[in-house]
């Protein structure tokens, strides 16, 4: 006897795609680092090094004006433009690590808010 699984079964799942968000104003609070962070740092760090546009980066916490609580923003210095194939990479480990209830911020960071970040944060990844 044959069976065929039904259609919906044979489909992968689909990811959510990048939703670009945009926020008015936000403040940087401090570094968001723990045993788990520092795993997933670790992982992001070939994914970065392998992307020469990217400088500098950072895992901080953030308040967003007009948002309540706070949110986790992997903070991106580039010297490039925005690379939605590079944010693709760096959602891997973050989603094996995390329920996808539980969403990842991404920012390409201007010299400006690096340097907001800078005073409450220190880099993970730092370009050679």
């Amino acid at each position: 006897m044959m069976f065929s699984l039904p259609s919906w079964l044979k489909r992968k799942p689909q990811r959510k795609p990048i939703t670009p968000v945009t926020v008015k104003s936000f403040r940087f609070i401090g570094e968001q680092d723990g045993p788990v962070e520092r795993d997933l740092k670790s992982r992001w760090v070939p994914i970065l090094a392998a992307a020469p546009q990217i400088r500098r980066a950072f895992l901080v916490r953030s308040v967003y004006d007009g948002q309540g609580g706070l949110h986790i923003v992997l903070a991106l210095c580039t010297s490039g433009a925005p690379d939605q194939g590079l944010m693709q990479a760096l959602r891997v480990p973050y989603a094996a690590k995390f329920h996808r209830d539980c969403p990842l911020d991404m920012m390409f960071a201007t010299a400006a808010q690096e340097a907001q970040i800078e005073k409450v944060c220190p880099p993970f990844y730092t370009a050679v």
